[in-house]
């Protein structure tokens, strides 16, 4: 069985967009300061990703984190973000038992309404072919690959 391909995703910020799910934009400095919902995020990472050095190498890049709390107020949707000029995305994991209320899409919103706030150029990002319906309802294309 071969793996699931990685495609390319581009967006141009271009407008403010609905956010369906609360999300707090932290820059990572506040993020850190919370360390519950560190530990949540890491726990997700190493559950749900098998990429460690990938995370190590851009962990020192990341500028700001994309937070959803459950109704508890415990942190369960992650992601973050690269952004020297334009913006990266990268990680969206949101814990098992919170999936398919819309949580991703709105970390991805709220993302991208920052990045429009920010008046960066555009935001990349690469994931899985699976979820191409999702990234390109939030406005992002494929950038075709030759």
């Amino acid at each position: 069985m071969s793996a699931e391909p990685d495609f390319y995703y581009f967006h141009k910020p271009n407008g403010p967009r609905p956010v369906k799910e609360r999300v707090e934009f932290l820059p990572v400095q506040e993020f850190l300061a919370d360390e519950p919902a560190c530990k949540a995020f890491w726990n997700l990472l190493v559950t749900q990703f098998n990429t460690r050095s990938k995370f190590l190498a851009i962990w020192p890049g990341v500028r700001y984190v994309a937070l959803h709390r459950n109704p508890a107020g415990a942190a369960d949707g992650f992601l973050l973000v690269t952004c020297p000029v334009n913006w990266q995305i990268d990680y969206v994991v949101v814990d098992p038992e919170s999936r398919g209320r819309g949580i991703a899409a709105a970390l991805v919103a709220e993302t991208l309404n920052r990045a429009y706030e920010h008046r960066a150029p555009y935001v990349m990002l690469t994931s899985k072919a699976s979820l191409r319906p999702m990234y390109e309802a939030g406005g992002f294309t494929v950038v075709p690959v030759a």
